[in-house]
């Protein structure tokens, strides 16, 4: 069997894993899409501060954990596959050969006192490529990890975790830009003096710090104007010019309507 061909077979188990990885993201996608974590907000009682918490939470689907599986299985198998191709060239012949492996493990040591019983009949420069790799934790930490979790799938579900949002609370932030803006102000200089006037701006940053770059510029607008806000947004990287260019079109739609009223072009 000619190189390109030996290369050719272990190619296939990759190209099955991918075929898996693609299979994950739909189902992923799919259970994201169901909106299976319910989060609900109260108000603190004295605060009035928003608190966040999760109402109720669905089970990942099996079928997450047993696709994961068969990615991790293809990818470790091709390992594998590799392997037992470098033994079939070190010994010249077809096989069959037994407890032949890819040599991963826990760390450095468990490597070298596993690795020669796995790669017997390699050539040396095989087992030296290998070497170089460094297939244990710690050398090679994302081959040490396809190694335990393919493991793990042998004998056990995986249990597949993730994490997503679909909002941000920025109440924290724009509180902090809000105090400085206060205190650095000439024009606020009087407001950062009454706590109690503090107090309530900080609460209206809050309560509207997990509406969109639009609900935040209508606040801003209904309030005539809310330098609070504008100051706090404007100065954000992020949501600044967002939150800008919102705001001034409501800015324009009010000139508008302005004109339109006088009968002007």
């Amino acid at each position: 069997m000619k190189a390109e061909e030996r290369n050719a077979q272990i190619k296939t188990k990759i190209e099955r894993a991918l075929v898996h990885i693609g299979e994950l993201k739909s189902e992923c996608s799919r259970f994201v899409e169901s909106s299976p974590y319910l989060v609900q907000v109260r108000r603190a009682p004295l605060t009035r501060r928003p608190i966040y918490y999760v109402a109720s939470v669905q089970h990942t689907p099996h079928q997450i954990a047993l696709i994961a599986g068969d990615v991790l299985q293809n990818l470790r198998s091709a390992l594998d596959h590799l392997a037992y191709q470098l033994v079939v060239v070190g010994k010249n012949s077809p096989g069959p050969f037994s407890h032949v492996y890819f040599p991963i493990a826990d760390n450095a040591e468990k490597y070298l006192a596993e690795r020669n019983r796995k790669v017997a009949g390699m050539r040396e420069y095989a087992i030296a490529a290998i070497d170089a790799v460094k297939p244990y934790q710690g050398g090679n930490d994302l081959l040490w990890r396809l190694h335990r979790l393919n493991n793990i799938d042998k004998h056990r579900l995986l249990i597949a975790v993730g994490s997503a949002y679909r909002s941000v609370n920025v109440g924290g932030i724009l509180e902090r830009h809000l105090r400085t803006t206060l205190e650095s102000s000439p024009a606020m200089a009087h407001l950062s003096k009454d706590p109690v006037l503090v107090e309530m701006l900080v609460d209206q940053v809050h309560l509207s710090a997990d509406a969109s770059t639009d609900e935040l510029a209508r606040i801003a607008h209904k309030s005539g104007g809310a330098p609070f806000i504008q100051a706090v947004l404007w100065r954000d990287t992020e949501h600044g010019p967002a939150f800008n260019k919102a705001y001034r079109m409501m800015l324009r739609k009010d000139r508008w309507k302005y004109r339109r009223k006088m009968g002007l072009p």
